[in-house]
């Protein structure tokens, strides 16, 4: 094959196969083995087609063994034409930075992907039957990793995919099964990409946590030691949740496991979502906290209940906790902010409250904007302008409402005229 180095394309894979699944091969029978594994390729084949995603650009599913790989079609002719232009043209530029937003889409369907397969197998009727006989599900282990491949066609115009990002890929996958929260483990690599990927107002490491793992040589199969691998232990509204007719699946798997994160955040955030279910969501939040009392999206998640139902200490004591737990994440700081102006609005401590907050996560629209407000709150009206300002430049769709236009409109940052167009 010729050395082209357009063929050098960045190729997100998800790898998911059944966890234990040589000790279960050998406690059922032959043909109920056999019956499992068919229901397993059935629900994970169903999934995979619902993820939706234009970069899904290969699939297959072998035994238990679900792959995918994600990434752009056109980025080989989009690398062609980069590489003919010089380093500083416009047009080379605007290439790269769609081979870049490409990339990272394709990292984010490959997360939103690997719940989606979690979601739907553990709700399949095998494992539906097994938590309501009370016993573990059959689970899924998950590795994703992103990195250049060599992508060539064939003689028969299939696309074949070459390079050690399969294979790292791939042991990301087997060392998942040691994973302490959800078995769903990312490389450094994609973890560190997709934290800081941006979706609307949104930067996604104000909705992820996770877990750092650090494998001895042998758990990779004669890679080398020293690398680093993440857990994902929580995700927060990234609007991924099963079919409401499958929940009563996750309540049932949480009650028979409080410690089972996967169900939490399923049965949770379920309940959450509906204006009748905050009562079931303090139950089952409370029941997971009992076991889980270190887990900062708990804390988070009780906060927040008690903020919708006005018990502004028991939000505060909760919001608090979170912060404690994890120092990194903006989210609990922002609820502290809201739970202030609910109570004593303290304007001072607001504006700590975001401060903090921004800090963490400067690029985000959303912070910069609650800053803003908080500034106003404070008095100070040039820095309201810059931070809202700042905001309204990265996202401007967060002056959607009334009230956002009229600040907008106020602070001087647009006229009326462009607000209208």
């Amino acid at each position: 094959m010729s050395q082209d180095p357009a063929q050098l394309v960045n190729v997100t894979i998800l790898f998911a196969d059944l966890l234990d699944s040589v000790r279960i091969s050998s406690v059922l029978d032959f043909w109920a083995y056999d019956d499992l594994i068919t229901e397993y390729q059935y629900y994970l084949n169903s999934a995979a087609d619902e993820i939706g995603s234009e970069l899904v650009a290969e699939r297959y599913v072998k035994g238990d063994e679900l792959a995918l790989f994600l990434y752009d079609r056109n980025q080989v002719e989009r690398n062609r034409a980069i590489l003919s232009l010089p380093e500083d043209d416009p047009k080379r530029k605007k290439l790269e930075a769609e081979n870049l937003e490409c990339e990272n889409e394709a990292l984010f369907a490959a997360l939103r992907a690997g719940i989606m397969l979690k979601n739907t197998w553990l709700s399949a009727p095998v494992n539906f039957d097994r938590v309501t006989s009370r016993q573990l599900p059959f689970d899924l282990g998950i590795g994703i990793h992103s990195g250049l491949c060599i992508l060539s066609e064939r003689g028969d115009g299939s696309t074949r995919i070459e390079g050690y990002t399969i294979n790292f890929a791939k042991r990301i996958e087997g060392y998942s099964r040691m994973g302490r929260v959800t078995r769903l483990m990312l490389s450094r690599t994609a973890t560190q990409r997709l934290r800081f990927v941006r979706r609307r107002h949104v930067v996604l490491r104000q909705r992820l946590g996770f877990i750092s793992h650090k494998p001895r040589g042998d758990d990779l199969k004669g890679l080398q030691p020293g690398l680093e691998l993440f857990e994902l232990k929580f995700f927060h509204r990234l609007q991924i949740l099963p079919p409401e007719d499958k929940a009563a699946v996750f309540e049932q798997l949480l009650r028979n496991n409080p410690v089972n994160i996967w169900a939490y955040h399923m049965s949770v955030e379920n309940y959450i979502r509906q204006e009748a279910g905050w009562d079931k969501a303090r139950e089952l939040a409370l029941l997971a906290y009992a076991n889980l009392p270190d887990n900062e999206k708990i804390c988070y998640d009780l906060s927040t209940i008690a903020k919708f139902k006005g018990e502004l200490e028991q939000a505060r004591y909760y919001a608090e906790r979170a912060v404690e737990l994890n120092r990194e994440w903006d989210l609990p700081l922002g609820l502290l902010s809201e739970i202030e102006r609910m109570g004593n609005a303290d304007p001072q401590k607001i504006l700590a409250y975001e401060k903090r907050a921004y800090a963490l996560c400067p690029d985000s629209p959303q912070r910069c904007w609650a800053l803003g407000e908080a500034y106003l709150l404070a008095g100070d009206r040039e820095a309201a302008k810059e931070y809202i300002g700042q905001a309204y430049a990265i996202h401007p769709e967060l002056q959607g409402s009334g009230m956002n236009r009229a600040l907008v409109e106020e602070l001087g940052i647009v006229g009326k005229a462009e607000l209208d167009a």
